[in-house]
Parts: C-alpha cells; structure tokens; sequence
C-alpha cells in the first residue's frame, strides 16, 4: 500500500491558478467538483494556504459546482484576481492581476504555480515576480496544451503561439526550486538546466473507496460477460480528443458488421458530428450527456468492457486511472501522457495516435475476446486484463499523490 501519510508544512504557500473561484450571494465560495477534489488534499497539508485565483460570480446552474465546507473555508485565504472573457480584457485587467499578485507574492514564502492556462499561463507573471522577491517556487506541470499530435495542421499563428508558449514554460520550469510533472518526457524537455530537483508524478484522481476490490470486479465481469462488447468514450468533444478519428473507426466497424456498441459522454464543438453518427445496427452509437463526476461516473463507466481514449495530445486522461479502478480496459493512443500507464497486451491496449484503421482493428481484436469469452465462460483475455490493471492501480489514490508532494517539499523547501 502507497503511503498516504501528509508531512505538515507550516510556511505561507501561496498557489496561483488561473482555474476560477465563483463567490455567490452569500459570500460562499464554490469550486469545479474536480479542483474542490485537489483543494481538499492541499488544505490537508498546508494549513497556511492562499489561493491567488479568478473570482467570478456563481451562475444559476451550479450542476458541477461544489461548496468549500465550513472547517476547510476557515483555513482558505483568498486572493480575488479578475476573471477576463477573453484575451483583449485580459490585457485591459493586467495592471489589476499583477498589482495584486505582487503584493500575494510579498507576504509568501513559499509559491506554487503552473505553465498552462488561459487566457495565459499565470506563472508568466508569478514566477518572475517570485525570483524577484527570493521566494521558494514550485512549478507543477500537468499538461501542455499548446504541443500535440495534431501541431502539423495548426495555423502559423499557432505556431508561433506554441513557440511562444514553449520557450516560456522552459524559463519558468528551470526557475523552480521543486518541480512536478505528469510524465517523464515533460521533465525531459522542460526542465532543461533547472535549477531544482524534479519528479514524475503521474496525475491520479481516484479515492481509495474508488477501487474495486476483486470481488467486486468479479461480480461486474461475471455480468458483463453475458453482454455483447460494449466502448465508452468519455470526454470533450473535440478533435484534440481523437472524437473524428474514433468516429472514423466506427464507421469501419459498422461497414464489417460488427456486433457491439460505441457510446459517448460528453459536449463540445464536435456533438453534431457526433449526434450525426448516432445509429442502431449490429455496431451501435449512442451520445450521452455529461455525467456528474466522482462516484455516479465511475459507477456508469464500471458497467463497459472498454474505455477508449483516442488522444491527439500527450496530455494524461483521468479515465485511464478511472477505468483502472473499476476494472475496465483501456484501448488508447500510443501518446507520451498514456504510455507509461499501460502495457499492450497486458494491462489495455495502444494504438498509434490519429489512425481510424489501426483503432477499428483494435476494437475488432476486443470484439471477438469478447466473443471468445462469452462461448468459453472462463472470462479470459479481457477479464484478465482487466484484473491485472486493477492489481496496479491499487495505492494510486489522489491522497498518496498528495502525501508523497508535501513530503517531497518538506525534504526539498524546508531545509
């Protein structure tokens, strides 16, 4: 079992992030159910916590908002920066943002802060402003939006947008005095010439009582056999996330007359293409609407053979982690961010990124494992699969993640 103890750091930790915070009526703060998720484990060891971050008012809908409780608000400190709608107010609030950042950083000793963002990455002015004042940096890297699978059809202006962002995410990873990445390649090429240690910390969001024990991954297969193959996708709808190649590979699927189903979850620019191929058949699609994160998800995503994950990026899907905990296989891209998490054959399968004939002929090897599994009843192939991904997740939880970090900055800040 991973160790999941937190080592307590008592210096001011400033993090500054361009997720939003939304304040309602009363004064109550609401966070995204996924970074409400992080906060909780920062609080957990950083009892002198400041958030730096956009403050917007809360909307009607708040489906996927979820309110900071009262014992944890009371340790949150919040630094309001303004929250622009779109690059041209972002310009016309800096002298704001950086006037407020500058007086954050000042009363910090210690602050944490990132490469990517929109409508720029937040670091381009906390990072500097940190080695100005001697203040200890952290830099964590989860992903890297402006690289990609897809860079060779980009515009010149994203090209150079990518440069841009690129060079400065260098600058800012080699002026951390710790730094965590998602992946190894990232600390590869980013953190050329830094001048603090590094790790690999793969992005986990699952919870202990998240992961199946194997009685109860028994049970689920032991159901699932008796079903015909079923693929979820789960994600935006955009092309970045493989959503036309996937589809592209559905088409292929149902032109051979496979039997099984594709469903999606998700919305996007791509959801009319994707309503579009939605059809009965011997290969089924279906489009479903987002589904509230946490345990209603990972309890739909339980009830599927395969998740499918055809990234164009080499960003780190949670779902491989979620499909993982319920014993779910993974089909995904053969991309940096995936490959480290699955081994072909064994624990899922890889496929090279963008490639509708490679991915459909996948799906096809899992349709007739499936088939195989349904007339032979020992449940092999797949199931084992299965099991064997769900053996390695185990420990993998968002609190161990945590815990390791505040050990890591304890050993490597507090000197």
């Amino acid at each position: 079992m991973a160790d999941e103890r937190f080592a307590i750091i008592e210096r001011r930790y400033l993090s500054v992030t361009g997720i939003p915070c939304f304040v309602d009526g009363a004064g109550s703060i609401l966070l995204d159910d996924a970074w409400h998720h992080d906060l909780v484990q920062h609080l957990a060891y950083l009892p002198r916590f400041v958030l730096a971050a956009p403050c917007r008012s809360a909307p009607p809908e708040r489906c996927h908002l979820l309110p900071l409780a009262d014992d944890l608000r009371g340790k949150l400190e919040v630094v309001p920066l303004p929250a622009p709608a779109s690059r041209f107010s972002a310009l016309a609030t800096l002298p704001i943002t950086a006037a407020r950042l500058w007086r954050a950083v000042g009363r910090a000793e210690i602050v944490h802060t990132g490469v990517a963002g929109w409508p720029y990455p937040m670091g381009w002015l906390a990072i500097p402003m940190a080695r100005l004042r001697r203040k200890k940096i952290v830099v964590v890297v989860e992903s890297a939006p402006w690289r990609g699978a897809a860079r060779g059809k980009l515009t010149v202006r994203q090209r150079l947008e990518a440069a841009i962002y690129e060079r400065l995410a260098r600058r800012g990873c080699a002026a951390a005095d710790l730094s965590f990445y998602t992946q190894a390649v990232y600390r590869a090429q980013l953190h050329h010439r830094g001048r603090g240690p590094a790790f690999v910390a793969p992005a986990t969001w699952i919870n202990a009582e998240d992961i199946l024990d194997d009685a109860q991954a028994g049970a689920a297969w032991d159901a699932k056999m008796k079903q015909p193959v079923r693929f979820l996708f789960a994600g935006r709808l955009v092309a970045e996330k493989g959503v036309k190649t996937l589809l592209a590979a559905a088409q292929i699927l149902t032109a051979a007359g496979a039997q099984g189903s594709l469903h999606l979850i998700g919305d996007g620019p791509l959801r009319a293409m994707v309503a579009a191929a939605v059809g009965d058949g011997c290969f089924s699609i279906d489009h479903f609407a987002p589904i509230d994160g946490g345990k209603p998800f990972l309890d739909f995503l339980q009830g599927y053979h395969v998740a499918v994950v055809p990234s164009l990026t080499d960003e780190q899907p949670r779902i491989v982690f979620d499909a993982a905990a319920r014993a779910v296989v993974v089909l995904a891209s053969d991309t940096d961010g995936i490959r480290p998490h699955i081994e072909n054959g064994t624990t899922g399968f890889l496929v090279p990124p963008g490639d509708p004939e490679a991915l459909a002929q996948a799906m096809m090897k899992v349709i007739r494992m499936a088939k195989m599994m349904e007339v032979d009843g020992a449940g092999g192939g797949l199931r084992t699969m299965a099991a064997e991904a769900l053996r390695r997740v185990r420990g993998k939880t968002h609190r161990a993640m945590h815990a390791e970090r505040s050990r890591l900055l304890a050993r490597h800040l507090l000197a």
